[in-house]
This record gives structure tokens, C-alpha cells and sequence, in this order.
């Protein structure tokens, strides 16, 4: 059991106009995958709130390759742990179609929480009981930094309802995702594909409370057609909750319907 795969069909709620399995959906099938796997190893979120512990997702970065999958399309997610200590574990992650061909990899941070003082809680207890393969590691671990400055391009507000709410009472990780990918309208996401995204989940947020998103453009010394963009989403108290970075390039593969339905 050191690594865990799952297979799942893309749904119509995964994908977006042009039938493309969007960034949000690699997220939740990452999600997904992970807890299916540590509830292998009795380590679930349903296992560890026994013991007053909660896990919590701080970090996620993915890189995305040109190929795409689409509606209908089977896929094969793959997850293993590469690195632990006291307070973080890292998982990888790793999606491909059913013909094996990549479509995404990355690896997001996790720790726990004590439930009841909602402070951080050290790993080394359970330690023994989650399998680690370190040579399997994707990218280094050291957590990404953003620019400083950027040219802000717009910003909106996002009132928190009970459909973006986590059994835990929390707004869903995946919501921030969704809030920063309203700013792009659908002539862009036709044209441009992201290659990079990271989000940092720094505060937690609330039913009633009201989200404010920065965009911003950030520094590029590439070539002009890469855009680096910023999403800082902020609480009613200034505080940010969440940071979501994307890396966008053109796009160099545009599958119709008609060349999909060829690989069925």
C-alpha cells in the first residue's frame, strides 16, 4: 500500500464549455483519491477525529501537461506520501487517461489540527502508520513565493452560502479555486491553458462571510505570451484567506468532439 490508484469518469460537473476537465476538477480528484487512500491505512478523516485530530490541506501546486481529458474520459489518479515531519506531510499526486498519458501532477502539504484547541498537532505519532516513498518526490517541497507587486487588473466580492461550506463547517478549499476562476472570461480559457497553479490556504472562512479577490498581473521576464496572475482572496477583516497563482500559456491542442469520440 505505499502508492493507492482510483479510477474515475469524467462527469459534466467536471469540465467546462469545450468539455475540457478543468484545474478544479484535478484538485478534487486529488482530494478525493488521498482520503480514499489513508482510510486504506485507518488514517481518514473519520478514522483521526477519534483522537480530536483534523486534517487540514495548506498547500497545492500542479503542473499541467498540453494533452487534455475530456467528458467521458476515464483517468487514473495515483497518490502516494513522498515526505513527513513533525508538523507536515507531503502527498504527491499523479493523473493520467486510461491510453496513459499524463495529464496532470503535483503534491499538496497537510497537517493536523487539534479539534479542540484548533491548534496544530504534531505528526509523530502516527508516523509509523503512513508509508513514505522519498525517491518518488515530484518538485522540491520549498513553498512558492509570490511577487510583491503586481498591476491589479480588477477585484470583486463573494457573499459565502451553504453550497460552499465542508462537512466541517468551513468553506471548501476547492471554493477558492472556483472564486478566483470567475475573472476569466471563456475567450481566454479558449485560448489560453494553465500550465501552473498553486494555492495557499492561509485563514479559514465562514458562512455569512464576504470574500474579496484581488487579481493581479504579475512580473513576467519570459516570453510575452506567459501570463502570471494572483488571486489574493481576502475575509471581512482584511486578513487574506487564500492565495491561488496560475501560470497560463497558449494553447497548442484544441480536441473537438468529433476527435474525442475517436479515442472511445
Amino acid at each position: 500500500m505505499n502508492q493507492y490508484t482510483h479510477r474515475y469518469s469524467i462527469t459534466a460537473a467536471d469540465m467546462d464549455t469545450r468539455y475540457r476537465m478543468t484545474p478544479g476538477a484535478v484538485l478534487l480528484y486529488y482530494q478525493d483519491c488521498w482520503a480514499r487512500y489513508m482510510s486504506c491505512l485507518h488514517m481518514a478523516a473519520f478514522d483521526i477525529v477519534k483522537k480530536q485530530r483534523l486534517w487540514v490541506i495548506t498547500e497545492f501546486n500542479a503542473w499541467f501537461e498540453p494533452q487534455t481529458a475530456l467528458w467521458s474520459d476515464d483517468i487514473d489518479v495515483t497518490v502516494w506520501n513522498s515526505e513527513i515531519g513533525s508538523l507536515r506531510l507531503y502527498t504527491e499526486f499523479r493523473v493520467h487517461r486510461h491510453d496513459g498519458v499524463e495529464v496532470a501532477h503535483g503534491y499538496g502539504c497537510w497537517t493536523l489540527l487539534d479539534t479542540e484547541t484548533h491548534r496544530l498537532a504534531l505528526l509523530t505519532p502516527f508516523q509509523e502508520h503512513i508509508p513514505i516513498l522519498p525517491t518518488l518526490t515530484s518538485d522540491s517541497h520549498r513553498k512558492r513565493r509570490f511577487a510583491a507587486e503586481g498591476t491589479d487588473l480588477q477585484q470583486f466580492e463573494h457573499r459565502v452560502n451553504p453550497i460552499n461550506l465542508d462537512f466541517n463547517g468551513h468553506v471548501n478549499n476547492r471554493t477558492y479555486l472556483s472564486i478566483a476562476m470567475q475573472s476569466a472570461d471563456e475567450a481566454f480559457m479558449d485560448t489560453y491553458a494553465i500550465r501552473c497553479l498553486t494555492i495557499h490556504w492561509l485563514k479559514e472562512t465562514f458562512l455569512g462571510d464576504t470574500l474579496l479577490c484581488r487579481l493581479s498581473l504579475l512580473p513576467n521576464d519570459s516570453v510575452q505570451t506567459v501570463y502570471h496572475y494572483l488571486h489574493s482572496i481576502s475575509r471581512n477583516d482584511g486578513q487574506i484567506a487564500a492565495q491561488v497563482y496560475s501560470e497560463w500559456v497558449p494553447r497548442t491542442i484544441h480536441t473537438d468532439v468529433a476527435e474525442h469520440a475517436t479515442r472511445h
